[in-house]
């Protein structure tokens, strides 16, 4: 049986699968929480949605049990880039929290901008290959 060790540069996978799974979990579940309405077409699209992010979870676990390579770079920058769109949507829950004068600090909004914008970093970072955690590319 394969041992699963890991280092640095697995760690940007993990992350993205921990903070992944309950989202993919909340969205197949309670999709009507993203929506409000109940709106059976838009809950089909969330809950597919749910499914894809399962994909990229199982993905990443994949990417995190193996040496990184010129595979293992291309992927994380692909989950890297898929961290802009959550980010982004946090940053425009915030500018409307602010617009109504309510707390930003302390936010879920706040909490999901970090925990993107940290993971993101992390996977761009083994896409790039720099980095004391991640090791550099070999020449």
């Amino acid at each position: 049986m394969m041992s699963m060790q890991f280092e640095g540069y697995n760690m940007a996978f993990v992350m993205h699968a921990v903070i992944e799974i309950p989202a993919a979990i909340n969205f197949m579940f309670l999709p009507s929480k993203q929506l409000g309405e109940y709106t059976p077409h838009a809950h089909a699209i969330v809950r597919q949605y749910a499914l894809l992010l399962l994909v990229s979870v199982l993905i990443s676990l994949t990417f995190a049990t193996r040496p990184m390579d010129d595979l293992s770079r291309a992927v994380a920058g692909s989950l890297a880039m898929y961290h802009i769109g959550p980010a982004l949507r946090s940053m425009g829950r915030l500018r409307r929290q602010a617009a109504q004068s309510k707390r930003l600090l302390l936010s879920e909004a706040t909490l999901y901008l970090v925990v993107h914008i940290a993971c993101g970093t992390s996977l761009f970072m083994c896409y790039l290959g720099v980095g004391p955690v991640y090791g550099a590319r070999e020449p």
